[in-house]
């Protein structure tokens, strides 16, 4: 009798879970579409910029280079709320070596000013033909910390300091890229 109650028992449960489970749905076969546009919170980067910097003697026995570029992407938001970091690939062969250098490593060198559209680059050696790219890492800053967005949690001056694969691991699963 003991037995006859457990069975019927468990053939109730097995039958309850039978009726009440069903296949799920499938969905849509085919290729992946494209990809949409970059979010608030995405990581914009330039395209690589062979840099050409023009010789400046302001006086006697100073020599600076100097080069603006174009640079779209840095609007006001990005100048009041993101981190702009910078790398030069200075690899022998930059078309298949990479030797990536974050430009705040080398400030001893070469300075930068973040413009609306623009980056001016001055330098106390010539740059020309060394690959250069800029990255904006968005998010929103409380007492130099990143309270949203990739970097969530660190400092600016941890951002700027990364690697360029660091900052391009950020984004997830793919950083977005633009034009400039």
């Amino acid at each position: 009798m003991k037995n006859l109650k457990l069975t019927l028992i468990l053939s109730s449960v097995v039958m309850l879970v039978a009726i009440s489970c069903k296949k799920g749905d499938t969905g849509a076969q085919g290729a992946p579409g494209p990809a949409g546009p970059a979010g608030p919170d995405s990581i914009i980067y330039s395209p690589w910029v062979t840099l050409s910097t023009a010789q400046q003697i302001p006086s006697p026995g100073d020599t600076l280079y100097t080069q603006e570029i174009n640079a779209p992407s840095i609007n006001a938001a990005a100048l009041d709320n993101a981190v702009i970091a910078s790398y030069l690939n200075l690899a022998n062969d930059p078309t298949t070596e990479v030797d990536l250098v974050p430009v705040s490593a080398v400030s001893f060198a070469i300075t930068e000013t973040f413009l609306v559209g623009a980056i001016d680059l001055v330098s106390v050696v010539d740059l020309t033909g060394i690959p250069y790219r800029y990255v904006i890492v968005p998010g929103s800053i409380q007492a130099n910390r990143f309270v949203s967005g990739p970097a969530k949690g660190m400092t600016v001056s941890e951002v700027k300091s990364m690697s360029y694969n660091n900052i391009l691991k950020l984004a997830k699963p793919v950083p977005a890229a633009t034009s400039n």
